[in-house]
């Protein structure tokens, strides 16, 4: 009877042996395919997440030159229609200047101001109440004007902006900041233009 009984128990151990290897081989197969879903998953969310970069990318793109449409036409607050002869009696905005080009030293000189813009003047300044701190941003009237600027970039922008791209006819402006100082506007920080 205790040889039935050992037999028997040593059958019940063999079979649960071989039911843990069976297992133990389950549970590594599972392991295998989980691996390979994992990196199947690992690249199809590489992919999303790419997309969404791209997506990402292009959306700033286009906020960024929204922005830059809606600083310039805030820059150039919009005027009202008006007759030729409201044009002759309307006094300009005091708190606009104009100027042709920087000096060599980057600076405006404050006894060359305009207060009205023409072919010949490049710089738009926006005084703050103290009259003495400005923005300021590069602005063309034509293309034969911006031409001629692009084409001899040193003296009419690079003093007082820096760019991005290649030149070309379409550009957007960030305004600088300058502050008057013994009769000269001294830049703090240039305007950047963006060609398009």
């Amino acid at each position: 009877m205790q040889t039935v009984l050992s037999i028997f128990l040593f059958a019940l151990a063999i079979a649960y042996v071989e039911y843990r290897l069976k297992s133990i081989r389950k549970d590594d197969s599972d392991d295998k395919k989980d691996a390979f879903d994992f990196f199947a998953t690992k690249e199809e969310l590489k992919k999303a997440v790419k997309r969404i970069e791209e997506q990402g990318e292009a959306y700033r793109q286009t906020i960024d030159e929204k922005l830059a449409s809606v600083e310039q036409k805030a820059f150039f607050a919009p005027q009202e229609e008006k007759t030729v002869e409201e044009v002759v009696e309307e006094e300009p905005d005091p708190s606009v200047i104009f100027f042709r080009w920087p000096g060599d030293d980057g600076s405006f000189d404050d006894s060359q101001r305009l207060t009205a813009q023409t072919e010949d003047t490049y710089y738009m300044f926006r005084l703050d109440d103290t009259r003495t701190h400005a923005e300021f941003i590069f602005v063309t009237m034509s293309d034969t004007q911006l031409s001629k600027a692009n084409n001899s970039s040193k003296k009419y922008i690079e003093r007082a902006c820096s760019f991005v791209n290649a030149k070309s006819a379409q550009y957007a402006c960030t305004p600088g900041k300058a502050h008057l100082e013994r009769g000269k506007w001294l830049i703090d920080l240039k305007a950047r233009i963006e060609y398009r």
